[in-house]
Parts: C-alpha cells; sequence; structure tokens
C-alpha cells in the first residue's frame, strides 16, 4: 500500500508539470494580446495625430486661397466704375475675412489638439516599449522554464515506471483504472470519512481501511481508501 502512495505521489507531481506546461502556451499567448492591444493603441494614437495634423494643414491652405481671393477682388475694385459692383466686392471680401477668421480659429485649435495628441503618441509607444521588453524578457523566462519542466517530467515519468514495477499488477490495473477519471485514486480517510467524496464510512470500512494487505474501496465513490496508521 505505502507503495501504490508512493506512486500516486509521483503521479500527482506528473500531472502538476503538465498542467504547468500546458499553461506556458496560453500564458504566452495572452502576454502577446496584451502587446498586440497596446501596438493597437499606438496606431490609433498615431492615426488621431495625423487627422489633426492633416486639419492644420487644409486650413492653412484654405486661408491661403482667401487671401488669394481677396488680393483679386482688390485688383478688381480698381478696374470697375460701378458703385454696385464695388459694394458687391466688398461683400464678398468681408465674407472672405470672416472665412478666414474662421479657419484661423479651427487651425489654432487643432494646433493646440496636435500638442496634446503628440504627447499622447509618445506615451503610449514608451508604454509600448516597456510591455515589450517585459514580455520579452518573460516569455524567455517561461521558454527556459519549458525546458526545465521538460527534463523534470521526463526524470518522474522515469521514476514512476519503476515505482509502477514495484506494485502488484491487480492493484496496479485498479489504480491506473480509478487514476484515469482524473485526480488521486488513493483517498486519504480521516475522522472515518472519505477523503475523496467526503462521505461518512461505516466503521467497518474505517477500520478495513488500516488493512496493508488489500485494497478496500469506498461504497460512495470507488476510490480506494487509505487510513493512517
Amino acid at each position: 500500500m505505502e507503495r501504490l502512495l508512493e506512486l500516486q505521489e509521483c503521479d500527482l507531481e506528473i500531472a502538476r508539470i503538465r498542467r504547468e506546461m500546458d499553461d506556458i502556451p496560453k500564458r504566452k499567448a495572452q502576454m502577446e494580446s496584451a502587446l498586440d492591444a497596446q501596438k493597437a493603441r499606438v496606431a490609433e494614437a498615431d492615426r488621431t495625430l495625423l487627422e489633426a495634423q492633416g486639419r492644420i494643414r487644409r486650413a492653412e491652405g484654405e486661408i491661403a486661397e482667401a487671401h488669394a481671393q481677396e488680393r483679386k477682388y482688390r485688383e478688381q475694385q480698381l478696374q470697375i466704375k460701378s458703385n454696385d459692383e464695388y459694394r458687391a466686392l466688398e461683400t464678398q471680401i468681408a465674407a472672405l475675412k470672416t472665412r478666414v477668421s474662421a479657419l484661423e480659429d479651427d487651425e489654432l485649435a487643432a494646433m493646440d489638439e496636435v500638442e496634446g495628441l503628440k504627447a499622447k503618441a509618445a506615451e503610449q509607444k514608451a508604454e509600448l516599449a516597456r510591455q515589450a521588453e517585459r514580455i520579452d524578457a518573460e516569455v524567455k523566462d517561461y521558454l527556459s522554464r519549458a525546458e526545465g519542466l521538460g527534463a523534470e517530467l521526463a526524470s518522474l515519468e522515469t521514476d514512476r515506471a519503476a515505482r509502477a514495477a514495484e506494485v502488484d499488477p491487480g492493484w496496479l490495473a485498479r489504480y491506473d483504472r480509478i487514476a484515469s477519471k482524473g485526480g488521486p485514486a488513493v483517498a486519504i480517510v480521516e475522522h472515518g470519512t472519505c477523503g475523496r467524496c467526503h462521505m461518512k464510512l461505516s466503521p467497518a470500512q474505517a477500520v478495513q481501511a488500516r488493512r496493508r494487505d488489500e485494497l478496500v474501496f469506498c461504497d460512495f465513490c470507488g476510490h480506494i481508501l487509505y487510513a493512517p496508521a
């Protein structure tokens, strides 16, 4: 029975290592996903900055066009003789001035926005660099840990095979069948209760679980019972 318990201890450690090894790719994928999300934030910050800079360039272009049109109107005023035509040009020039004023306000607002967006973009890029450095180090640690776990697992599996060879074949078959369902196959009896299903055992079963020369099974969950001396 002691050999069976040693085998179970080995199996539980093997299961733990396999879970940790399975978790490494998942954790690596989570870190890469977080980095991708930060890259998306950097791209969004750059896009917003470019849009604001584009608004400035468009405003500058429209202001230049308005000034050029105003100059044309001024030149036309020097050539016309009709007061009505002169006043019509003055009205158009006034409209252009109003338009230029609005465009200059938009340009200034965009310039102010650009300064903030530049700072935000720089902050997002700095955060990306920090995350990339940290994640690169963590990934290397995980991959190194995976190599170590692989070697540890191989050693444990060799040890497991040696321990299994020392167990009675009939006992081993029953043990393996129960263990294949997941979790420990041997349940420790504490205070007359099965350590697996936590059901109260009969006094007879609690006494039988102290035997070391035969397997005793829980009537409720079917696991092998073991009561420490």
